[in-house]
């Protein structure tokens, strides 16, 4: 294999970061070792700027991942622990985010068109900037636990008479 078909798995400007399904279980072992230790063994996992569209997390323990600017693209997140998580301008367009725990997780600039967010706890979440254009499971109070701002994109069945 030559220098210009390998793809590294570090930023750059070469493309998105990839990752095998081996290299993401394994990062996700260190990062439940950092987790359950406080950060004294293993290591946080760091997707920023990774392509992991698809990718499937049911009930992973997520917490405090940095996902930042990461294709998350009809990635199956029901039940993740996603508190404390960087998501800023991450793509979670389809992505199915149903149970999942979000709170106090940054999602500025994120794209949630089409996510479901079905009974997803969104208590302290930055949502500024965020686009929710055709949500699902979305509900009123959610959002008002979450923080929001003139940028934000709610469902129009969210939005307020004019």
């Amino acid at each position: 294999m030559n220098e210009e078909s390998e793809k590294p798995n570090h930023p750059s400007t070469s493309g998105p970061r990839e990752f095998s399904k081996e290299e993401i279980k394994s990062i996700l072992g260190k990062h439940l070792s950092w987790v359950d230790s406080k950060g004294a063994e293993g290591q946080a996992a760091d997707f920023e700027g990774a392509h992991l569209k698809g990718v499937v997390l049911m009930g992973a323990n997520l917490k405090e991942t940095n996902f930042q600017g990461t294709n998350l693209y009809g990635a199956y997140l029901k039940k993740a622990n996603l508190e404390k998580a960087n998501l800023k301008r991450a793509n979670l367009r389809g992505a199915n985010l149903r149970w999942a725990n979000l709170k106090n997780a940054d999602l500025e600039g994120a794209n949630l068109i089409r996510a479901d967010l079905w009974e997803a706890n969104l208590e302290q979440t930055q949502l500024a900037g965020a686009n929710l254009k055709m949500a699902e499971g979305l509900t009123r109070e959610q959002v008002g636990r979450a923080s929001v701002d003139e940028a934000t994109v709610l469902p129009d069945y969210l939005k307020k008479p004019s």
